[in-house]
């Protein structure tokens, strides 16, 4: 049980591989675009996880950046081009990123990377929620982070967060993640994404329980975390 406490370029990835407005309407985003902010997270967690570690071993690291696939310059240009994008608060198209989760779902490490990248991304998304804001959750009700994190899920990763009686829950139905990867892997970038959104904005302080995933058959996608301690 988890526990709580107080554009630019014009290469697309297909080519690559071989307010203060209270609007109190909080809906998941349509399935064919996806925020760039996705992507972008991605692609600088497969250079982050890539990049050779200061080991001493200095005369190997030229054959690992010729191998890894983080450290090929090509990545470095579709991170400059989301980058851009997600500063100009751009979508792109949901195929483009499937084809992405896809082959970070081959690699042998394709836990963590979907695992960084969520976390990479929550962050990015909870940065797109005006400072007033965030400064006002302190001041506020708890409820209000959880609504800013509503907000955060539902407009960057199509995810519906509610509370239920003590314990928070979540859905997806957009079928990206199985589009990507049939077996339900790519779920693991979601779910991180939203335990980092509800540390971010909630006393939340754990992991989510993934206790239904399409790719495990069930119809939909759910993950469901306990009550809050008190503060």
């Amino acid at each position: 049980m988890a526990h709580w406490k107080r554009g630019g370029g014009r290469a697309t990835l297909p080519a690559i591989l071989p307010t203060f407005g209270l609007a109190i309407r909080v809906t998941a985003v349509g399935p064919s675009r996806v925020h760039a902010i996705i992507p972008l997270a991605l692609f600088e967690a497969i250079r982050s996880l890539d990049s050779p570690t200061d080991d001493g071993l200095d005369e190997f690291h030229h054959e690992l950046t010729v191998k890894r696939l983080g450290m090929n310059r090509t990545v470095q240009v579709q991170i400059e081009r989301y980058d851009r994008l997600t500063r100009a608060d751009k979508w792109v198209e949901a195929e483009e990123v499937a084809a992405l989760l896809r082959l970070a779902g081959r690699r042998p490490d394709a836990g963590l990377v979907y695992t960084e990248a969520g976390r990479r991304a929550a962050k990015l998304a909870a940065a797109r929620v005006a400072p007033t804001l965030r400064g006002l959750r302190y001041l506020l009700p708890r409820g209000f982070g959880l609504y800013l994190a509503r907000r955060a899920a539902a407009g960057v990763f199509g995810m519906t967060v509610r509370r239920s009686g003590d314990a928070v829950e979540a859905v997806r139905d957009d079928p990206l993640a199985m589009r990507a990867t049939p077996n339900g892997a790519a779920c693991g970038f979601f779910g991180s994404a939203l335990a980092e959104l509800l540390r971010a904005f909630t006393p939340f302080d754990g992991a989510l329980l993934h206790d239904s995933c399409r790719g495990r058959g069930d119809q939909q996608c759910h993950w469901r975390a306990g009550p809050p301690a008190e503060e």
